[in-house]
């Protein structure tokens, strides 16, 4: 037997359903950057970042829709709207996070036009277009949904969806507000619909996330001020000091990770927080706590003078393998078997949340062939240790000869794309070269 012994490596590692969400104005060649405020910054790349200016590089993207767009008619869609928007972000080696809207304050941003004729009067509340309670909008929006969900479930371009109840932006507004029924209406759509593809709701209210429990449905969670330490009310109350950390535990949603992904979206602007002078690193260090996947800075430049911290960040956010050790036999024979082990650990704050099964490639200077690792990487937890072993079979059919064996971790649906791993070696075709094999 021979055991490989890989080198770990502290590279920022751009990988599906985690880390920074691509910001696609960041890159290219842009004759002059600009922070979300107008003020020209100079141009720098974080390590390892080939393709974003001021941003690290992501295999994350933010897909979002509208309502209005994708169903003009009742009961026609424009389903190819939102697949030319998952296609776009798998072209830049991207799976995507999934928002539908049901609508937003601008006037171009209603309702769809027929269900407008509907209800032509807009409700008092500020944040809503429409009234869930004495409107027919939790029927026609679920509907909506389970049609979504039936086109989309398990498609391999998206990470996760956001559920939207109701709400600008599908960002939960008056939620609390909705009456126990049209709730109950609009969640089942979302978790009868979405078996196969993560879910996370908004942490916005405890009555919507008590109906979401009560499903016992594996949801996770979103936000959208990650970083407030206090803009709204100085000195008083902020979502990081308060808000945040009391509902997480109030609504029950501290283990919500272990089965759905965490998702965090900037208050404001990561450069915002910078020019107030909160610290960066409690803001990082809270949400690590809470176990982010992933985190939107709205595609605007990072402060410079933070990089260091945002880098630590990157390293942590979702899922990280460093495989410890790979051990296998120096030869076989054709219709043998190989007796394979390997030490792995998740040393980010979550799980991945799609089963992207490894494999070892066997690769030899006439022939090749690949043997699938059973192993469920949903189940690798951070902060442990876990042991794959396995007895693999070797084809009938294997020549004889010297194969170089390689471990990769296919991500479906994308031909060339596989897992970044935290070892060195990883060659062109995203395979890490682990030691040679004979078959006899």
């Amino acid at each position: 037997m021979q055991t490989v012994i890989p080198k770990i490596i502290s590279d920022l590692l751009s990988n599906p359903g985690i880390g920074f969400i691509a910001a696609p104005h960041l890159m290219g060649d842009p004759a002059e950057l600009r922070d979300n405020r107008g003020t020209p910054v100079e141009k720098y790349r974080f390590p390892q970042s080939t393709k974003t200016w001021n941003h690290p590089d992501s295999g994350l993207y933010y897909c979002g829709g509208r309502w209005k767009e994708l169903e003009p008619e009742p009961g026609e869609y424009r389903w190819d709207i939102l697949d030319n928007g998952l296609e776009k972000a798998r072209q830049m080696g991207c799976t995507s996070i999934v928002r539908i809207a049901p609508y937003a304050l601008r006037p171009e941003e209603d309702v769809p036009l027929w269900m407008r004729e509907r209800w032509p009067e807009e409700p008092d509340y500020p944040f809503w277009r429409v009234d869930p309670n004495t409107t027919d909008y939790a029927e026609r929006w679920s509907e909506f949904i389970r049609a979504f969900a039936a086109r989309f479930d398990g498609d391999e371009r998206i990470s996760s969806v956001d559920l939207a109840i109701t709400g600008a932006w599908g960002e939960g507004g008056g939620s609390e507000f909705v009456v126990p029924e049209k709730l109950e209406q609009v969640v089942s759509a979302y978790l009868d619909g979405f078996t196969k593809t993560p879910i996370q709701a908004l942490l916005h209210d405890p009555v919507s996330v008590a109906c979401i429990r009560r499903h016992r449905a594996k949801v996770g969670f979103r936000v959208d001020c990650l970083g407030d330490m206090g803009g709204f009310h100085p000195g008083q109350w902020s979502h990081m000091e308060d808000y945040y950390p009391q509902n997480v535990v109030n609504f029950h949603m501290q283990d919500a990770w272990k089965e759905a992904p965490v998702v965090f979206e900037a208050c404001w602007h990561t450069n915002d927080w910078y020019l107030q002078g909160w610290d960066i690193d409690y803001i990082i260090d809270e949400s690590l706590k809470w176990h982010i996947s992933s985190y939107n800075a709205k595609g605007t430049t990072i402060p410079q003078a933070w990089e260091k911290s945002i880098e630590r960040w990157v390293r942590k956010m979702g899922y990280r393998y460093e495989i410890h050790s790979c051990t296998l036999p120096e030869q076989t024979q054709a219709g043998g078997t190989i007796d394979f082990e390997m030490l792995v650990s998740n040393t980010g704050v979550a799980p991945c949340y799609h089963n992207y099964s490894p494999m070892l490639r066997f690769a030899g200077e006439n022939a090749s062939f690949d043997l699938p690792i059973q192993a469920d990487i949903r189940q690798w937890m951070p902060d442990a240790d876990v042991r794959v072993a396995q007895r693999m079979a070797v084809p009938e059919n294997a020549p004889k000869g010297t194969y170089q064996v390689k471990l990769g971790f296919p991500v479906p649906g994308y031909l060339d794309k596989t897992l970044r791993l935290a070892i060195g070696g990883r060659d062109a075709d995203g395979f890490y070269p682990l030691c040679a094999v004979r078959v006899v």
